[in-house]
């Protein structure tokens, strides 16, 4: 546990120096926010990266080192790659190509994917977040950053998807679209962003929006209907090898969780009418995706079935990192009430980071051959 504290440490540190040497910019005509230096930001980063590439005890990564030890060189691999039976060829072919002609350390391996993770979270965070420091801070409060420890196949494509936000405020639909059907031979559940890309697409409260606050609602009256659909469609699916899996490995969604990572579209809807006019493309598009998001965990909480939904709102509540800074910001134009509620989240994220830490997670212990670290 000592070393999520030491992450922890460094990113409010780092964070509270990158926005002391932030700079005003234009973003939208006469629209300025602060952006933090990218060597600022690429330091914040560089710590969570640094311990999940260097790990070799945390969760499922034995699993993963086992199965990368495991694979042949690229000569050998035909038959793995194109295993009907296997899962997400996408990514046996990615770990077979980084051994063949990267590495055979699998931590070499590991670090690549914390790489690209990593940066997948940071650039769209340094690109519009309005508080680099606070998005960072929430990542790791929120324990979001968890996920590069433990679930790094899903969080390797939901940070990928996460970085082509640009894509939807651009209206780049097909090649979006494109993306993430390649991102599905990484992991399946990815199919699950191209029908809610229309939704998020879309104005924030609109009828899309509301329509799909109204199939939340049927779900949730005809649970174990939609949950025997479910295990039908994936019953042939790669999943279907896999649902044991999931079981065994996720433990549900909790209410304090659903609580935490509602809190920010509970706020937009609440302020709604006094923010409508300060919309920025990016938080409209934050707005829905948390609402998305919120959805997706409310139906985990209540669904009981073989696919453990509370997986997949990673997808859209790392938008959240982006719209609860803005909220703060912009629902208050008093500076000094602005400071006290920025305090008081960052007191209550720190609450829930010791809850789902220490008592809900038992502290994940982390452990690594490499550095000699064992916690």
């Amino acid at each position: 546990m000592l070393i999520y504290w030491i992450i922890l440490g460094w990113v409010i540190l780092f964070g509270i120096l990158s926005q002391i040497t932030s700079k005003k910019v234009c973003i939208d005509s006469n629209l300025y926010e602060n952006r933090v230096n990218i060597i600022m930001a690429i330091t914040i980063f560089s710590i969570i990266i640094f311990f999940a590439g260097y790990r070799t005890s945390v969760a499922d990564t034995g699993a993963y080192i086992r199965m990368f030890n495991q694979y042949p060189f690229m000569s050998d691999a035909k038959d793995i790659i194109m295993n009907q039976e296997a899962r997400e060829p996408g990514f046996r072919f990615f770990s077979i190509f980084v051994k063949t002609y990267i590495s055979e350390n699998p931590n070499i391996w590991l670090s690549i994917i914390a790489v690209i993770s990593g940066v997948g979270i940071m650039y769209p965070l340094y690109k519009y977040s309005c508080n680099f420091g606070i998005s960072t801070f929430l990542f790791v409060a929120s324990t979001q950053f968890s996920w590069m420890f433990n679930g790094m196949r899903q969080f390797l494509v939901a940070a990928i998807i996460f970085s082509c936000t640009s894509l939807i405020l651009k209206k780049r639909t097909l090649l979006y679209i494109v993306i993430i059907v390649l991102l599905s031979t990484f992991h399946k559940s990815a199919l699950i962003l191209i029908p809610m890309y229309f939704i998020a697409k879309e104005e924030p409260w609109s009828k899309r929006t509301l329509i799909f606050i109204t199939v939340i609602i049927l779900i949730i009256l005809f649970t174990n209907k939609f949950t025997s659909i479910l295990d039908v469609i994936i019953q042939n699916s790669d999943y279907s090898s896999s649902i044991d899996e999931f079981k065994s490995t996720d433990d549900g969604t909790s209410l304090i969780r659903i609580l935490v990572e509602s809190v920010p579209i509970i706020i937009a809807f609440i302020f709604r009418n006094k923010i409508k006019y300060k919309l920025t493309p990016v938080i409209k598009l934050s707005i829905n995706m948390s609402l998305i998001a919120t959805g997706l965990y409310i139906i985990s909480k209540i669904a009981k079935s073989g696919i453990m939904l509370g997986r997949l709102p990673i997808y859209f509540s790392l938008y959240n990192l982006i719209l609860l800074p803005w909220l703060i910001k912009n629902i208050s134009e008093d500076k000094k009430e602005r400071r006290l509620v920025n305090y008081l989240m960052v007191v209550c994220y720190l609450f829930y980071f010791y809850y789902q830490m220490v008592i809900a997670w038992g502290g994940m212990g982390y452990g690594s051959r490499i550095l000699n670290i064992w916690y």
